[in-house]
């Protein structure tokens, strides 16, 4: 329509802006998200080229594909019994309707646009990652580093580093970007990915370097070249096998005690209670040796307005916190122990800092996991962990879809049906940790039966069937949404089916030199 009244290729622009809009919003705000999603629609509409539309429509299963996903979503409102929930929930994954048919039933998304919209997208997540991290070092208060992403979830916004990190090789491999650009953002946020401390951006990494390895290895065509990048490769899995048996060894303990050794009383003629019988470690010391809790909890309320019998600013116990912290220095859990703590240290106690090296990378996270798994065979109390409180998620999960494999719960019904599950079992879980499965591929399951998840899998499948095996770009988008979906619930918020929505439209439906061939 626009075309015609101003004689220029007006809807053209507009998409591409809506696009860069888009591109912005995923790093840093949900209006912005918003904004570019009624956009791209609203272009769509009004450029209004419907015949064209369902023309490309039938050569593009991959929007049929997302059409009868969303179609069947809102079907299964018919067995949910909270409508105004099904309602809520199909509203928020509008953009899965809104981003894939205007990009995969309008013209394919030109090359040089293409690689414009990721030097956009890098530049934006480059920037957001640096103020991040320097917000963090410069915030006194800030203890918890799971909470550096100002902006976003620190779990979405994991996935945006890596996708941002390996769209720079990609540009580099395309030759589209400077090796002397290209080298210091791989660099750095490599370096983000491994300080930040978000498992999900660890495990995609490592997918996403192993696919990347493999496919420069194929794309080499001397055979000795490919063998020594072999072999830097196994030298490069054997160092890290080493570095990560070295953590573990670590964790479990670098103290040596004879119990007839162990000092028997405080500075104060105080008993000190010693449990060799628990294993439980902090940075390689035992917790459980030389505690004092009468002396703890006097000398701990001197010092701090919380109670040693409340909780901290997480939400953790607090005598727990404080236990651990000073076992991470090596201190004595008595009075003693108390004040050698500055009075930095009791703030970082007080926000829920278990450790002294708590943000120490991927050494902290693995000490972290061992930590909670521990905990967790020991029948401990979920709440205030996070990897315990997921595994009673799972677990949840896991009993929903043993009784509602088939046709699932409706969309309406999934949280009340993990709501039913926690009260019948009377689980230690607060309200407020009483959450869903934290895997998209679950909760898709539990919601739309066994027809929903085959449905979404095929989503992912279709494309690499389609598309020629060459397309980088489009392996590694996917790759990234994968392993998204297995750690979060992604379609259940609206950021998250933005992003969803807008970097699978960008992989499948532009153009590209490989499906150009084909």
């Amino acid at each position: 329509m626009f075309d015609k009244w101003l004689k220029l290729p007006a809807h053209y622009y507009l998409r591409i802006t809506a696009l860069l809009i888009l591109v912005v919003g995923v790093a840093v705000s949900n209006v912005l998200m918003s904004i570019g999603a009624i956009w791209i629609i609203s272009n769509w509409l009004i450029e209004a080229k419907f015949s064209e539309y369902g023309r490309r429509l039938k050569s593009t299963p991959e929007v049929i594909l997302i059409l009868f996903f969303l179609v069947y979503a809102i079907l299964s409102a018919a067995w949910s019994d909270d409508f105004w929930y099904a309602f809520h929930d199909v509203r928020i994954k509008l953009p899965l309707l809104a981003i894939p048919l205007a990009l995969g039933t309008g013209k394919p998304l030109e090359r040089n646009v293409f690689y414009f919209l990721l030097y956009v997208f890098i530049g934006i997540v480059a920037y957001t990652t640096i103020y991040n991290y320097i917000s963090y070092i410069t915030s006194s208060a800030e203890t918890d580093i799971r909470q550096m992403s100002r902006f976003i979830s620190q779990i979405r916004f994991a996935t945006l580093v890596d996708l941002a990190l390996f769209s720079t090789v990609y540009l580099l491999l395309e030759q589209k970007l400077r090796w002397y650009l290209a080298v210091p953002l791989i660099v750095f946020f490599l370096f983000y990915t491994f300080f930040a401390q978000v498992l999900n951006g660890y495990i995609l990494f490592v997918v996403l370097f192993g696919f990347t390895f493999v496919y420069a290895v194929t794309k080499i065509r001397r055979s000795i070249i490919r063998w020594g990048m072999v072999v830097i490769l196994a030298a490069f899995a054997v160092t890290g096998v080493v570095y990560l048996r070295q953590i573990i060894k670590t964790y479990q303990g670098i103290d040596t005690y004879t119990f007839a050794e162990l000092d028997l009383y405080t500075q104060n003629g105080n008993p000190y209670y010693h449990d060799t019988t628990n294993t439980l470690t902090e940075n390689g010391h035992y917790v459980w040796l030389y505690v004092q809790q009468q002396e703890l909890e006097q000398e701990w309320n001197k010092r701090s307005e919380i109670p040693y019998d409340s909780l901290d600013h997480k939400g953790q116990p607090m005598f727990g916190t404080l236990l651990r912290y000073l076992t991470s220095k090596n201190e004595r859990k008595d009075s003693a122990g108390v004040w050698s703590l500055s009075a930095e240290e009791i703030e970082q106690v007080e926000n829920g800092c278990t450790g002294i090296n708590m943000n120490n990378g991927l050494e902290a996270k693995v000490h972290s996991f061992l930590f909670e798994y521990e905990m967790y065979q020991g029948g401990a109390d979920p709440n205030g962990f996070s990897l315990l409180q997921r595994l009673e998620h799972l677990k949840a999960a896991r009993e929903i879809v043993k009784e509602h494999w088939l046709l699932g719960v409706g969309i309406g019904d999934v949280d009340s049906h993990f709501q039913q599950y926690y009260e019948k079992t009377n689980s230690r879980l607060l309200p407020e940790n009483r959450l869903r499965s934290h895997n998209q591929f679950i909760a898709v399951w539990i919601a739309l039966g066994i027809v929903g998840l085959i449905t979404i899998l095929a989503i992912f499948i279709f494309p690499l069937c389609k598309k020629s095996k060459r397309d980088y770009f489009l392996w590694i988008t996917l790759a990234a949404l994968v392993v998204a979906f297995a750690f979060e619930d992604m379609l259940e918020t609206q950021a998250g089916a933005t992003i969803f929505a807008l970097f699978y439209s960008l992989a499948v439906f532009r153009e590209s030199k490989y499906t150009a061939q084909s």
